[in-house]
Parts: structure tokens; sequence; C-alpha cells
């Protein structure tokens, strides 16, 4: 995320952005290559999927767990570690993207939504600086497919790897600026209240970025402690949601969870989640990241979907690894609980 636009541009900008152009199809525009690393199993990572049996009102619970790994590289000496051109021990700048993706099976798709999660690693942050500029991990929900994610791509800043708000020579470029919003209050919709677009927050491959800015940490004054819910967006449309949360969150002895209930202006996607809860387990050194929400596929609908044989990931032959079991907390051990209501 890189503020680099004021809010009177933004506005302006907002406004002229009405179009309701169709970019993403599934098609691919180019290689899969810019998209990181298509495998989690240097986290040890696996999935959770359980639908209620209700038919009428039934509801996803999507857990995705994984362990850090403590030999992607930290900057011992941050003023030196993260500047420009600085290398760490795996061979990538400090500063460059370190993304690891997989697709998740078609029935997991049909009723939450989520095509694939992208677990991005950032080794010195990434700005605002004094915001996020300390280790963190994006979780990247993807709503759309890595096809479609080739397809978004812009003209950047020069020395910036973000979508140049003044100039875009082509319609794929144009669409990260195409923003729906509610009118006449000018909201972003789909979005949580206070919530705004980060016009100089556009990553090529990735999409827009909003939050709500007033909940952000400032690291001026403190450390940054709890996860912070990110809606992504691109060509009008909600293509991912991440939450954010310090290395910090998830490393040591000390149990952690953290739970926020989500409400969204002009809600349009039934699918999206109502609740998240990002959990550390202290002694297994393992992170849950559990979203619930409507599904889109009830009762015998659900079973029969998850029960037929998808078609496969063509890279590794099979999808991610689904643990059937349930992920429970020691009952001895200090426990850091921390709640918030709907942003």
């Amino acid at each position: 995320m890189f503020h680099f636009i004021s809010k009177a541009a933004l506005h302006t900008l907002l406004i002229i952005s009405a179009s309701n152009s169709q970019v993403l199809n599934d098609e691919k525009c180019g290689t899969d290559e810019g998209l990181g690393t298509n495998s989690w199993e240097r986290f040890d990572a696996s999935f959770q999927m359980d639908v209620t049996n209700e038919e009428i009102d039934c509801n996803y619970s999507l857990t995705f767990n994984f362990k850090h790994d403590d030999t992607l590289p930290l900057p011992v000496d941050p003023a030196m570690n993260c500047q420009p051109g600085a290398i760490a021990d795996d061979g990538i700048p400090y500063l460059g993207f370190r993304w690891y993706y997989e697709k998740l099976p078609d029935y997991v798709k049909k009723a939450t939504l989520v095509d694939h999660i992208s677990l991005d690693y950032n080794a010195c942050g990434h700005p605002p600086v004094n915001v996020f500029t300390v280790p963190h991990y994006d979780a990247h929900i993807y709503l759309v497919s890595p096809n479609d994610r080739t397809c978004m791509t812009c003209d950047t800043i020069p020395f910036a790897p973000v979508c140049d708000p003044d100039s875009q020579s082509t319609r794929n470029g144009r669409a990260f600026f195409n923003v729906a919003t509610i009118q006449p209050s000018g909201k972003l919709s789909n979005m949580p209240e206070g919530f705004e677009f980060g016009l100089g927050d556009n990553v090529p491959l990735m999409g827009g970025h909003s939050w709500n800015v007033e909940n952000q940490p400032d690291l001026t004054s403190g450390s940054w402690e709890d996860p912070i819910w990110i809606m992504g967006s691109y060509d009008g449309a909600i293509t991912n949601f991440e939450p954010m949360f310090p290395l910090s969150f998830v490393t040591g002895n000390d149990n952690k969870v953290y739970t926020e209930s989500l409400e969204y202006v002009g809600r349009t996607v039934e699918q999206l989640p109502t609740k998240y809860t990002v959990k550390y387990d202290g002694t297994t050194q393992f992170i849950s990241i559990t979203f619930e929400g409507k599904s889109a596929l009830c009762g015998e609908a659900f079973n029969e979907a998850k029960n037929k044989n998808p078609s496969k990931s063509k890279k590794s032959g099979k999808f991610p690894k689904e643990d059937k079991t349930s992920s429970k907390f020691p009952k001895e051990g200090k426990t850091s609980k921390r709640k918030s209501g709907g942003r």
C-alpha cells in the first residue's frame, strides 16, 4: 500500500471512473511467473471447510492453517537491510515480494467464491511508512483466478511497484481505478463503513487496497499488535479480501486470538465473510485464519459438490491438503485474547 495521492485527487478520480467494464473473464493475459510460488509447502499449510446443514440459512466456515517459516529473511538492521538494493540470504531483495499461493477445490469456490489463497510475506513490511513497515504477513483471499490476475497489469510509477494514477495507457490499467461506490454518499460498496480507496495502493497482479485508516497502526507512537482487515478491488468488483497481521502476532510462546465481525455498505456479494478470526498456538506455532459467512451451497448440494472429483491442479496434480481434524488450542498457557466489533 503506497500513499502518494491526496484525498482531493482521489475524489476527482472516483467521479470520472464510473465505468462498468468487464476486463476479467478467466482468460490468461500473461505468464504465472509474477504471481509467486505456486505452493504452500514451506508453511506446512492446509485448509478446512465446513457448511452447516440448514437448507434455508446455511453458513460456511473456511479455515486456512499454516506455520511461519523461520528461514524467511528477517532484517537485523532495518535501517540498512530495508533499503532498495539490499539483498537477503534467499537472494531476493529484502523489499522484494515473497508470494506463495495455491488454488482451492471447486466446491470451496462454489460455496464461498474463494478461488485461491496467497500467503505473502513482507520482510520489511510495505508503505505507508510508519504504518505497515514492520515484518508481517498479507493473507490474500482471492475471488478471482490466477489467470485473471495475469490480466491485472498497469503502467507503474517510476521506481515504485504501484500503478500510476495519472497515466494509464491500457484498459486493464485503467480498471484499477474503477471503484464501485454508493451514490450520493460516495461510500465504497461491498466494503465496511469508513473504508477508503488508496489511490496510490494499486499493485499489479494483486489489485487495489482499501481500509479504514482510523484503525491502522501508528508506529511513531507504538507498535502494530492486532490484525487489520483490507479489501481488494479491480474494475468495480471485489477481487480479494485480506487479513494483515504483524509477525509478532504469530510468533513466540503465548497463544493469541483476534476476532472481528464485518458488515458491508451496499452489499451485493452475499458470500463475503461476516466474521474472521486469527489464532496463534504458542505450543505448536501454527496459525489458523477462519472466515465465516453465508454459503452459496447448502446441505445435499454442498455434499454433492464436495464428493465430486473436480479437475486438479495442472502444476501439482492435486489440491492443497485438507485438514479434516479440528484445530484446538492447549488448555494451559498464557493467552492474549483481543476482540473487535464490526468496522
